[in-house]
């Protein structure tokens, strides 16, 4: 194996009894293999991954995909029908919240046994201790039974542990999901030094959002099963993509399955949707093309073609502004004027404007065709993933983050005063 893998697993399955009475477990217990009364269950089927030290790898799948069962694998806290694993180097992992923790040992107690299962020394854990405590922050709860513990104190300790000892393989289930706002962004920022540092972190999570921020790689795990493994834009929109088709087909009834589309730019990109229509165009107006650049306060102007079938009641079009990893930083919903009928379909064109007070720096522009006028109760048509892209100049205006929101202080107003 070469000096750079991590972690390896082969073919790696696991298959689960199911009894559909305690009787039929009593029964096949009897037969000595001769009849089964059971059904199997591959909760995991022939995965093969590797993974490379350094590197942030994404798990993503539905509930009951077969993530946690690859990751409570590859820690060794389950066994595996076939296939084999590899890891090299020491593994923490922030599984089941507060698994591996004994509720009825203090936290400090917890933090002793959990550190000699990682391979520690007394004499070491005792070395990292103010440390762990100063980043639980916990207080005094640290010499309480951890079966006092809230779900939320439970996971600032488990996760200070688990990095804290510095591992060289880190594996994290969404356990950053329980934690506040303030704990989740110094856990990103220990788990980035930890990365930087050369350690390996696998991590589950739902949010799409974070997997984007945070992984190089995602692999897309389906019915036990690799789906596909890819960059964490092209997984996430693939996951969206046959998420969207499943609620389509159960709202439909089935009648109308979200598909891949043509994408409209030259090089390579994403696009899906149905049949009930089509983005059949889109430019910015200064360059009528897919790409241009704007100096700080210029006017962003884009010209959008489309057409949808007539029985399409709400027709409406999404442009969402993206940074680099496609994170949205604002959008729109906008309806469309559609004309005349012809030939069972009906063409709409629309101009889109908004100032470019943004800073310097590379945008994407996502495009949406729906039935529907919100996000939460629209109908997808097609998506056109980051079709548009430009580049802002900057300008002479000193503000944080990506867009400006034109913050300014107004002078001798006291904060007793009422309007």
């Amino acid at each position: 194996m070469c000096s750079d893998i991590a972690v390896q697993t082969t073919l790696l399955s696991k298959c689960y009894h199911l009894y559909d009475t305690p009787r039929d477990r009593l029964w096949q217990m009897l037969a000595r293999g001769k009849k089964q009364f059971y059904r199997e269950f591959w909760a995991l089927k022939d995965v093969s991954l590797e993974l490379r030290h350094g590197e942030t790898v994404g798990i993503i799948g539905r509930n009951g995909s077969g993530k946690s069962t690859l990751l409570q694998l590859i820690c060794g806290t389950l066994s595996a029908t076939s296939g084999s694993i590899q890891c090299h180097g020491r593994v923490a992992a922030l599984l089941e919240l507060g698994s591996g923790f004994n509720p009825e040992f203090t936290g400090r107690e917890n933090v002793y046994m959990n550190g000699s299962v990682l391979g520690l020394s007394r004499a070491e854990i005792e070395s990292r201790f103010d440390e762990i405590t100063a980043f639980a922050n916990i207080g005094d709860f640290i010499d309480q039974p951890t079966k006092t513990y809230s779900s939320g104190m439970l996971v600032r300790l488990a996760f200070a542990v688990a990095v804290c000892v510095e591992p060289d393989i880190l594996i994290v289930d969404e356990a950053l999901a329980v934690g506040d706002a303030s704990f989740q962004f110094k856990c990103l920022n220990r788990l980035e030094t930890l990365t930087q540092q050369g350690t390996t972190l696998l991590f589950v999570s739902h949010d799409m959002g974070m997997v984007k921020r945070f992984c190089n790689r995602v692999v897309y795990l389906r019915e036990g099963q690799v789906r596909a493994s890819g960059t964490p834009e092209e997984m996430a929109e693939l996951y969206l993509l046959e998420m969207r088709d499943e609620q389509r087909r159960w709202a439909s009834g089935g009648a109308v399955p979200v598909t891949s589309k043509t994408f409209l730019a030259k090089q390579g990109g994403i696009a899906f949707g149905t049949d009930e229509g089509h983005i059949l165009a889109a430019c910015f107006t200064n360059t009528d093309s897919l790409y241009s650049s704007f100096v700080y306060g210029e006017t962003i102007e884009m010209r959008i073609e489309t057409t949808v079938r007539e029985n399409v009641e709400l027709p409406s079009l999404s442009v969402t502004i993206q940074e680099a990893r496609l994170l949205v930083i604002g959008g729109a919903n906008l309806p469309l004027q559609m004309e005349a009928p012809q030939s069972g379909w009906r063409k709409a064109s629309i101009t889109v404007r908004f100032p470019a007070n943004l800073a310097a720096a590379k945008y994407h522009i996502t495009l949406k065709l729906m039935n529907g006028h919100t996000e939460e109760t629209a109908q997808l048509i097609e998506k056109q993933v980051a079709l548009l892209a430009f580049d802002t100049l900057p300008g002479n205006k000193d503000f944080l983050g990506f867009v400006d929101l034109g913050i300014a202080a107004v002078d001798g107003i006291s904060c007793t005063e009422r309007p």
